[in-house]
């Protein structure tokens, strides 16, 4: 009973005296207050910031859209394939890679020589032409002799029947004289008559020997006739002579003319000069002599140069410029006028910075595969290939042309020229924006759609 007693008083009494419940309501001194550690301050702090940092990145940061596409450099004025004109073999070099070359200066010798039973054919034909060329100046000779002689001759006809003329006209003269004198003495025979000196015999007489002197003087102005239709028709021989001998010597000149051209065309069978087109520096020497070479093979490539109006009046390589080649895909928006950047495969961007460039004009139809330059079609395939994502090496691509910032690089000191050939990629900058257009920029075009 006891027991039971002192179990329920215990089950009744508080766990703490009343004493102590009284003092902890109390609280004359405030509110307890736990030290919070200095790394939740921290966190908060760094929180704020990020989120500060975040809103100033949204509210003035800017993103770049770019395309992507690959490259080539290339000279402004392209570059001269050098080819062979027919097959043979390369017997010399005249030049070496980097030779700034003139227009029309020997690159390059082809022996075209053919063997038979009887020696190289090209030196017998060249013994016949010869002997061709020789009779045609032969016959020249003897035409020029054969017409001088006759001209000689004619001249000195022509000369004879002007001294008979001169003679002639002397005797003219004379003729005249006389019939004058003549009719003097007949006017006095017939005073005479008159008067009854002399007979009627007599004046008849002198009239007769008047008449004769006319005859004469007829005669000879009928001589003087035919005197100078003879000398038209000797000088008109000499004339003609003139113009004979001139056509037969065209007529020989062409056949010589027609024989030099083909004693050259059998020298270039023998050997074949190749020559510059046009003044450049020669690159890409693909063959060595004593090589076979098939026609149409190319040899070399020239890089065309042009006069520069500087202080020295040097001549300088021309300006590089880059050609991209890009899918439809990537070009839509590419447009003349936009910033590139390009890098280098020679010369990594982590080391060397991107080079400047600026668009200046994209084609208005694109390039089929077989459409693109011979010599860098591969290239241009292949990069594309490489750095293009979803690219079909068989679809059509646009070129855009650059114009660059710079045609060096300053690389470890030293400025090294762009050289033509070098690949490349590029981002052409077509937009910039602030983040937080492109962010809106979905519900921008939701609104612009539905406004009427």
């Amino acid at each position: 009973m006891n027991n039971s007693t002192a179990i329920a008083k215990s089950v009744n009494s508080p766990l703490f005296r009343p004493e102590v419940t009284v003092a902890l309501g109390s609280q004359w001194m405030g509110a307890i207050r736990l030290a919070q550690p200095i790394s939740v301050w921290l966190i908060a702090g760094v929180a704020l910031a990020v989120a500060i940092a975040l809103i100033a990145f949204l509210s003035f940061g800017s993103m770049t859209k770019k395309a992507r596409v690959t490259g080539i450099t290339v000279p402004t004025a392209g570059n001269i394939s050098i080819a062979a004109p027919n097959a043979g073999i390369l017997t010399q070099s005249h030049v070496k890679e980097g030779d700034v070359v003139q227009a029309g200066q020997v690159l390059f010798t082809l022996s075209t020589q053919r063997q038979n039973s009887q020696g190289e054919i090209t030196a017998l034909i060249a013994h016949q032409l010869r002997a061709r060329q020789d009779t045609l100046i032969s016959e020249q000779r003897l035409r020029e002799s054969a017409a001088n002689d006759k001209k000689i001759v004619l001249q000195q006809r022509l000369a004879n029947l002007q001294i008979e003329s001169d003679q002639i006209d002397q005797e003219i003269m004379l003729a005249k004289r006389r019939l004058s004198l003549s009719q003097q003495s007949i006017d006095k025979f017939q005073t005479l008559q008159n008067s009854g000196y002399v007979s009627a015999a007599q004046t008849q007489q002198k009239q007769e020997e008047n008449i004769d002197l006319s005859t004469r003087l007829s005669n000879l102005q009928r001589n003087k006739i035919q005197l100078q239709t003879t000398q038209v028709s000797v000088q008109s021989e000499i004339n003609t002579l003139a113009n004979t001998l001139a056509t037969e010597l065209a007529q020989l000149n062409r056949a010589k003319a027609g024989l030099q051209q083909e004693i050259a065309e059998n020298n270039n069978r023998h050997s074949s000069q190749i020559t510059a087109p046009q003044a450049g520096m020669v690159t890409a020497i693909t063959n060595q002599t004593g090589q076979n070479i098939n026609g149409g093979q190319v040899l070399a490539t020239i890089i065309p140069t042009v006069e520069t109006s500087n202080a020295n009046n040097e001549q300088d390589q021309q300006a590089l410029e880059v050609h991209l080649y890009a899918p439809s895909k990537t070009a839509g928006f590419v447009s003349a006028g936009q910033q590139v950047l390009i890098r280098y495969n020679a010369y990594p961007y982590q080391k060397f910075g991107l080079q400047a460039g600026t668009v200046i004009d994209v084609s208005k139809t694109p390039f089929a595969p077989n459409e693109l330059p011979q010599h860098l079609a591969s290239t241009i395939l292949s990069n594309a290939q490489q750095n293009i994502l979803g690219f079909n090496s068989n679809e059509a691509l646009y070129r855009i042309k650059v114009q660059l910032k710079q045609q060096s690089i300053n690389a470890y000191g030293q400025v090294q020229a762009i050289k033509p050939g070098m690949t490349l990629e590029a981002d052409v900058v077509q937009d910039r924006r602030k983040i937080w257009e492109w962010i809106i920029e979905p519900v921008l075009a939701v609104t612009r759609s539905a406004a009427p």
